[in-house]
């Protein structure tokens, strides 16, 4: 259901942000872009689990004067994989389905005519 995935990206960090520890601020960018989206063909990103490296920071004199840090990073993953049984609690039912909530998640559409018969 959750899986790590190891990634590696370019991050900008600002020079007011400069100020936190370094791996502290290359975190709160990285959560920034992937926490809460969907990463296509991996799933839903929660967070950022840890910093593996964060190369040399080249700073942009001419524009702002932010940091740009390539760094390599595991991030982890909602990935239920196809006939995956989950438990989650019902929110709401309407003619179009069921909305169901799995706590950290609460936009699951299961459509109505993937229910069972009768289970109105």
């Amino acid at each position: 259901m959750f899986q790590l995935l190891t990634l590696e990206d370019t991050v900008r960090v600002l020079p007011a942000d400069q100020r936190k520890p370094l791996p502290v601020a290359v975190t709160d960018e990285l959560n920034k872009k992937y926490a809460n989206k969907i990463k296509p063909k991996s799933g839903l990103c929660i967070r950022v689990l840890d910093i593996l490296t964060i190369g040399d920071g080249i700073v942009h004199a001419c524009l702002d004067g932010s940091g740009m840090f390539k760094t390599s990073f595991r991030l982890i993953v909602f990935r239920p994989f196809v006939g995956q049984i989950l438990t989650g609690k019902v929110v709401h039912m309407s003619p179009e389905g069921l909305r169901v909530s799995l706590e950290f998640f609460d936009d699951i559409l299961i459509p109505e005519y993937l229910l069972k018969p009768n289970s109105s």
